[in-house]
């Protein structure tokens, strides 16, 4: 088996299909995508890579990352993608470990690994442009071993400190399927607009176009996807709650949108009720997941929405029924779960893999997903992270609903509760009033994460603020 058949497959079926959209001047067909990734391959192996080893990939949003990646995992060989924000020396014991043989940048990544010695001393460099100068050949997927690692990514979660994970092949095909069943992938022909680089790896293998969002949103580029004629405007949408403000500063945009898929953080109600009237025709699909297990859970928007209103709730906490292959126990440390598209333990970390990791008499991998649900007659509820405590979690929420607004959040200090946020300002007397507990109230810049720009990094909060002594 090879995951990239999937892939394959569909780009037989309908070669001339755009595969991936940038811009109008960056973008490429199946067809085309099979033709760099042949000529990839001839490449890697003349320099004798082969299925068990792994190559360091730095690059920016290109139709060359897609090429790459395809014709690496073709061969069997693991890709080890970073971003260029991450601090690379937070990487570098995963790097010493999986020793990649090839080191695959631009001109501007060759500084960015000479600061450490684990990426000095992968023996072969190669910039990106090198890697399609071989004359044309066929693309080929070998069959390989579906624990052989396909892509070595790195999540920060919310302590902040990179965990190296794992996709193996046959994860990475179980997991597309898990996203086509609670999303219906293949049930679309048009293209899928996504806020995830990673997301168009699953729409390859559904044969469908990715339209990818710059990670900067730039206007300009909005424009150009919102200006597509009619029969290549995304008919889906797979983002997070923050992309969805950003869509509400344009009007009539996105016609042809049949289903809309949010996850990435919690979102509050008034966002998705405003984009059920923008879209009124759509479907709505409130997903519940993590890096490491996605997904995990889904909804109904609508029912997500009804249900997190009836309890009084500013944010969505309804998040459904778990995927098909999910199973889950409910622990004091929280969900745990565990099915084919959950990840193996973490690359070189044990400290992580005995607090969040755990194999069954089976040998089936367990993930903490570090959050508390609770299950009633309707589904699950999110009700925080587990080591929040439950009280501390439903105030913040009642405190959203006073404030009409979830850019705040509350910190233990040493004197007692106290609210930290935006727009607090004047408003002091009334929340100590409503919420005896708070003992204090601190205006402070509200610091988002990197990838969704929805999560509150509150640990960023209290330092960009000062408050992290309090």
């Amino acid at each position: 088996m090879n995951c990239v058949e999937l892939f394959t497959q569909k780009a037989k079926e309908h070669p001339e299909r755009t595969a991936i959209w940038l811009s109008p001047t960056e973008q490429i067909s199946f067809a085309e995508l099979l033709h760099h990734g042949g000529k990839a391959q001839v490449t890697l192996r003349k320099m004798n890579l082969k299925a068990g080893d792994s190559l360091l990939l730095l690059e920016t949003l290109t139709p060359q990352l897609y090429a790459i990646i395809c014709a690496a995992l073709g061969m069997g060989v693991s890709v080890i993608l970073v971003e260029p924000w991450m601090p690379v020396t937070d990487i570098e014991h995963v790097i010493n470990l999986v020793k990649p043989k090839l080191f695959v940048t631009r001109w501007w990544g060759y500084p960015w690994g000479l600061r450490v010695s684990s990426i000095r001393h992968i023996p072969r460099w190669m910039h990106v442009t090198s890697l399609f100068k071989e004359p044309t050949s066929d693309f080929k997927a070998e069959s390989v071993d579906p624990q052989i690692p396909g892509i070595i990514t790195f999540t920060t979660g919310t302590t902040g400190k990179p965990k190296g994970v794992r996709r193996n092949q046959g994860y990475l095909i179980d997991q597309y399927h898990a996203l086509d069943h609670s999303l219906g992938l293949s049930k679309h022909e048009g293209p899928d607009m996504t806020l995830f680089a990673n997301f168009a790896l699953a729409n390859l293998a559904a044969g469908r176009t990715s339209v990818i969002v710059n990670p900067k949103w730039k206007k300009s580029q909005l424009e150009h996807i919102f200006a597509l004629p009619k029969e290549q405007q995304p008919v889906t949408l797979t983002t997070g709650p923050a992309f969805l403000l950003e869509l509400f500063k344009y009007q009539n945009v996105l016609p042809e949108l049949k289903s809309i898929h949010v996850g990435g953080a919690l979102t509050d109600t008034w966002i998705f009720k405003e984009a059920f009237k923008r879209w009124p025709e759509s479907q709505f699909q409130h997903l519940y997941g993590s890096s490491e297990a996605e997904p995990v859970a889904h909804a109904d928007a609508r029912k997500a929405v009804s249900f997190s209103e009836g309890k009084g709730y500013f944010q969505t906490l309804f998040v459904g029924h778990p995927a098909s292959d999910i199973q889950s126990k409910f622990e004091d440390t929280g969900l745990w779960v565990t099915g084919p598209h959950v990840c193996p333990e973490y690359i070189g970390n044990a400290e992580e893999n005995k607090k969040n990791k755990r194999r069954d008499s089976e040998g089936h991998v367990w993930h903490s997903m570090g959050d508390r649900i609770v299950s009633d007659e309707k589904g699950w509820w999110y009700s925080g992270r587990s080591q929040q405590s439950l009280e501390d979690f439903e105030l913040e929420q009642q405190v959203y609903a006073f404030l009409k607004s979830s850019k705040a959040f509350l910190h233990k200090t040493r004197t007692g509760l106290c609210l930290v946020g935006e727009n607090l300002i004047g408003k002091e007397l009334d929340i100590k009033k409503t919420f005896p507990v708070i003992q204090a109230v601190h205006e402070a810049k509200i610091i988002r994460d990197r990838r969704h720009r929805a999560r509150i990094d509150r640990l960023q909060s209290l330092k960009k603020a000062g408050l992290h002594d309090l």
